[in-house]
């Protein structure tokens, strides 16, 4: 090989060495970039848990929710039959006292 020969190969060799070492400069960042990545989809994975998590909880409490209105009107139903109930015997008890005259008649005008 001559020297012209030889010349040429060292410079496009050393143009490889630099492009090597750029290309591993290049590596690093993106090895670099798969962790913080990594650490991300960790992250994501601790979020969606917690998600999942929240939602049970939201359904639980939805369904307590219910049963709890539910319950509510189940009472309101029976409360309004019971004070009804308590109404009529009250009218009744006071025509009782009327009849009787215990207590005065209404005047009708």
């Amino acid at each position: 090989m001559d020297s012209e020969t030889r010349a040429f190969f060292q410079q496009i060799i050393g143009r490889f060495d630099q492009i090597d070492g750029r290309l591993d400069k290049i590596e690093q960042r993106l090895d670099t970039l798969e962790q913080r990545m990594d650490k991300l989809e960790q992250r994501m994975d601790a979020l969606e848990y917690r998600m999942d998590l929240m939602e049970v909880k939201q359904d639980r409490l939805k369904d307590q929710l219910e049963e709890l209105q539910l319950s509510q009107k189940t009472f309101e139903r029976t409360a309004t039959k019971k004070f009804t109930s308590l109404q009529d015997g009250i009218d009744a008890i006071e025509e009782i006292l009327k009849i009787n005259r215990i207590i005065p008649a209404a005047v009708v005008n």
